[in-house]
């Protein structure tokens, strides 16, 4: 079943050029695009197939990824997509939800509508007191945390932004305070800051999270594959999230080179009831031998504190229109051979279209990130 290009073109308020559509297919109650559609409409080259792999070329951007699977590389930069990417009909399949909430915050950042300017970063070192979060052979989460958070802030200042931190000693903060003191500050961004702890043992890397949309599946450890239809405060920033996400994650990968898990989704009580952009930035694992070695130094930090510098300025420029998109910035991943374990897939049944909690409202709501040029 399709959906008449008209009315794709009012879900997404978007069009190239008269020549240029859109077209819709259900697939699984959810609604689907071609790849060939993004193609044209980000003006790449016809993909390059192979198998079930496609890759899309054109004006220094990559986008690849693999029908059956959630993850896809934008600029050598790794997501995890809402929903899986089909193969259905002879055509590569890309969920609409993904095309509004990841690729155009990542292709087109300067047009994202409503992004304010930068002046304040929020900087929130996780856990604190009688909470260390993960430990590690050579330390404890809320530790190193700080330890980043206090050396970023430094970093920051010295570069003309203002900068508030939710602790600045070893003190056990609620978690329900943090969102509410960073959303005191107008032309702020919150970037919170941890380590992880692998329960089944032998994950490496690091990983960023967004708030996930509406009806998107959390991919965090504790809550993989719950899915939320309720608003937050945080989805006001839908896309300047992904876009926060997408600078700071491209900069961790080139300053700390350890394994790419990753711009995920959750909904983390610290993002999701922010009203300015935010992300949670996991720094590595403690209890993995070669990251808590790297985790414990000072290099690594110092490290961590100028990633968290540079992509708050490539943030900051991104959304001011001053970068045309999200360009790779010679991002390096190290590669390991434990890789992160397999997303489960999301168990509950298809949501019905056109039902009050149907996923293609959230995608409707969602229509004013995409503007009317490309």
């Amino acid at each position: 079943m399709r959906i008449p290009t008209t009315i794709f073109l009012i879900l997404f308020a978007a069009i190239q050029a008269a020549s240029a559509q859109w077209n819709i297919t259900l697939h699984e109650g959810r609604r689907y695009v071609p790849l060939e559609d993004v193609t044209t409409f980000y003006r790449l080259n016809a993909p390059l197939i192979e198998g079930n792999t496609f890759t899309l070329t054109g004006q220094g951007r990559t986008i690849r990824g693999s029908a059956g699977g959630r993850e896809v590389y934008i600029n050598n930069v790794k997501y995890v997509l809402c929903f899986d990417m089909v193969s259905k009909g002879g055509k590569f399949l890309i969920s609409a939800m993904d095309v509004t909430k990841i690729i155009e915050p990542v292709m087109r950042p300067g047009k994202i509508k409503d992004a304010t300017a930068v002046r304040t970063v929020i900087l929130d070192a996780g856990h604190g007191g009688h909470d260390s979060g993960a430990k590690g052979p050579l330390g404890s989460e809320k530790d190193a945390a700080l330890d980043v958070v206090l050396r970023a802030k430094k970093l920051l200042e010295e570069n003309g932004y203002n900068v508030r931190l939710t602790r600045m000693t070893d003190v056990f903060i609620p978690l329900e305070n943090r969102p509410a003191m960073a959303n005191k500050y107008p032309n702020a961004i919150f970037v919170s800051v941890h380590f992880n702890k692998s329960n089944v043992g032998g994950a490496s890397g690091i990983e960023t999270y967004a708030l996930a949309p509406r009806g998107v599946p959390s991919m965090d450890e504790e809550n993989l594959s719950y899915s939320d239809f309720k608003p937050y405060p945080g989805h006001q920033r839908d896309s300047e999230n992904i876009a926060l996400a997408t600078a700071m994650h491209s900069s961790l990968l080139r300053h700390l080179r350890l394994y790419d898990r990753g711009i995920k989704r959750a909904r983390f009580l610290v993002i999701r009831d922010i009203d300015i952009p935010g992300v949670l930035l996991e720094g590595g694992f403690m209890n993995h031998p070669f990251d808590s070695r790297q985790i414990a130094g000072t290099a690594y930090r110092d490290a961590f504190a100028r990633a968290i510098l540079e992509g708050v300025n490539r943030y900051k420029s991104a959304v001011a229109g001053q970068m045309q998109y999200f360009k790779p910035s010679a991002v390096v991943a190290a590669t390991d051979a434990t890789t992160a374990p397999p997303l489960k897939k999301d168990p509950a049944p298809p949501v019905p279209v056109g039902s009050k909690t149907d996923i293609g409202e959230a995608v409707n709501q969602a229509a004013s990130a995409l503007s009317t040029t490309p």
